[in-house]
């Protein structure tokens, strides 16, 4: 769009609403009479106001964040009323006389966000600075070109946003429901993954918003940017593990014409076999627990995977590798506060006499000074702490309920690598846990996140997929009883997040209920993303006032996106694209699974 055809708003401003830059921000409205001339006037949208200062012009960037119908006939009435039935339109005869008046003009009311000022080198680049006073009552508010024309002297939207020229892609910008389109180009959105210090993401989104689309997407992007890169995905509930099998007539297929448009363009570098082929080599890990054979879900998966060379993994965790059972005292089903201290206790004595903790190991000690002590209470001999008998009872119940989750596998118990080694392994790694239980997924997050602090030396440039965080790191300590156990979860992703970080591991971590989350986590991501979500959520996931309407109302695979550190600290909007992965609704491909193994 050539600067000479671009339509404007004029200013709208008198004593009672004058232009303000104030300790609240920046403001001024603006007002057009014909705002069908202006078609992409949406809340959010960026707008770009020319002043002038000093014989030179000044460009304003802002974002809409008010729109407001006025009446001609009534400027204090916001809108004027429409009737389907012309004879009770009380328009009629003032169009009879002299032509119609049923246009609305309308108010569009701007946060001003910073002043640009074209480089003296002659170059069509910008140098922005803070917004300085209020544009003057000469101003013209216009849309910015996508991209920049040769010629026009405005910044366009793509300097506007700063948006990056490498990294990862996103999506296509556009603030309303489609993405802007400009002589047939998109204007991408990416991530520059590499110039950037803290790659910590937080994601919101409700069921159905394709939020599961993105997160597969963002892990093709990641390993289609540099194959270095490794990916560990966390699935909660099998939709994830769908990447691993390409044979399943369920790639992904562009359903918008801007997609098709899209994809078009990439077809001849971008398919399925070139998405896999960036994905590979693939390694699916596997909780083992006693009903993991009776799992229709878990043989099928097993026997495809294999048939596509897939490396399976069935992997039990062991109580030796924790800091001290206490770590999983919510596991432990008993009532009992004096049980965590008594088993810590134990265990600490076993490891100064070198020997390894495990279950068997610490039941043998309870049952041995169970029966060389008949009193009610015992005394440790170790460390002098005396406890009731029945606390030690309620010990070894406590360790039957552990059993249920640890040391399982015997092999593993013999050796010195801890079983969680396996996700050493370069390219992505799954981490099925759509056959555990709640408590079961817990646990095994919270040792993974323990067990990648613990080697972040050792697994630079690997990105971390933890799907309904709000379980792992959850803002109130009310469903895990002791609050030792609460800190403890708290504290062990707060170290991850701050130091892991320094050497290149990043996580991204989604969830649908944003207000369960604890506030840690958008604290430790700066970059934030936000789907389609109840309003009443949005504050939870700290999207401005206002865009928590549109959001509710967004489309799959539409979201707002703020990364501060990738030049874009105001929220954008964003239209994903369908990137040709395997992906099809868990019903319909739980079918094909059962389909699939009879098939073979």
């Amino acid at each position: 769009m050539e600067s000479t055809e671009k339509y404007c708003a004029r200013p709208y401003h008198d004593l009672h609403s004058p232009f303000s830059i104030d300790e609240r921000g920046a403001f001024a409205e603006y007002i057009i009479h014909d705002p069908n001339k202006m078609p992409s006037l949406a809340l959010g949208a960026t707008v770009i106001i020319k002043d002038k200062r000093e014989d030179s012009d000044i460009w304003i960037a802002a974002r809409i964040v008010g729109l407001k119908a006025i009446s001609p006939f009534n400027p204090e009435k916001q809108s004027l009323l429409y009737h389907s039935d012309d004879t009770f339109n009380p328009t009629i005869p003032i169009e009879e006389l002299n032509g119609p008046h049923t246009h609305q003009p309308m108010i569009i009311r701007v946060e001003l966000t910073r002043e640009m000022t074209s480089k003296e080198d002659g170059s069509q680049d910008f140098i922005s600075s803070a917004i300085q006073r209020p544009p003057s009552a000469g101003s013209k508010l216009v849309f910015p070109n996508v991209t920049t024309v040769p010629g026009d002297p405005s910044p366009s939207l793509e300097q506007i946003l700063d948006i990056r020229q490498n990294g990862i892609e996103l999506g296509m910008i556009g603030f309303g429901n489609i993405p802007y389109e400009s002589n047939n180009e998109f204007l991408t959105y990416r991530w520059d993954i590499d110039n950037l210090d803290n790659k910590h993401v937080f994601i919101v989104g409700e069921s159905g918003s394709g939020k599961t689309v993105l997160l597969k997407n963002l892990a093709y992007q990641i390993r289609k940017h540099n194959k270095k890169n490794r990916v560990i995905l966390t699935d909660v509930q099998g939709d994830i593990s769908q990447l691993l099998l390409w044979d399943i007539d369920n790639i992904l297929k562009p359903r918008l014409t801007w997609q098709k448009k899209v994809s078009d363009k990439h077809k001849d570098t971008e398919n399925s076999t070139f998405a896999k082929e960036c994905l590979a080599p693939f390694q699916l890990v596997i909780p083992k627990v006693k009903t993991a054979d009776q799992d229709a879900d878990i043989v099928a998966l097993k026997t495809l995977a294999t048939k596509q060379g897939v490396v399976i993994k069935e992997i039990s965790l062991r109580l030796q590798d924790l800091n001290a059972p206490s770590d999983v005292e919510y596991l432990y089903r008993i009532s009992s506060p004096q049980v965590a201290g008594l088993l810590d206790d134990i265990a600490e004595d076993l490891r100064n006499r070198k020997e390894k903790i495990t279950i068997e190991r610490l039941d043998l000690a309870l049952n041995r000074l169970l029966t060389r002590n008949t009193g009610a209470t015992i005394t440790l001999t170790t460390n002098g702490l005396a406890y009731y008998r029945s606390t030690f009872e309620a010990a070894r119940r406590a360790l039957r309920n552990l059993n249920n989750y640890f040391d399982k596998d015997q092999e593993s118990l013999q050796t010195e690598q801890n079983p969680l080694d396996v996700f050493q392994a370069e390219g992505t790694t799954i981490l099925y846990l759509d056959h555990l239980n709640l408590d079961e997924r817990l646990m095994w997050e919270m040792q993974l996140v323990k067990w990648l602090y613990e080697n972040k030396k050792d697994i630079s440039n690997t990105y971390v997929f933890f799907d309904e965080a709000h379980q792992i790191i959850p803002r109130t300590e009310n469903s895990f009883g002791s609050p030792g156990v609460f800190e403890r979860l708290r504290s062990n992703f707060e170290k991850l997040a701050r130091e892991g970080r320094k050497f290149r591991i990043n996580l991204i971590l989604s969830t649908q209920n944003p207000k369960d989350l604890h506030e840690i986590v958008p604290e430790q991501c700066p970059t934030r993303i936000v789907m389609k979500i109840n309003p009443k959520n949005a504050k939870y996931a700290y999207l401005d006032d206002g865009l928590e309407y549109i959001a509710n109302s967004f489309g799959q695979g539409q979201f707002w996106i703020q990364s501060p550190f990738n030049g874009t600290p105001d929220w954008v909007r964003v239209h994903s694209v369908a990137p040709p992965l395997p992906h099809e609704p868990m019903e319909s491909f739980r079918k094909h699974l059962e389909t699939k193994v009879k098939e073979k």
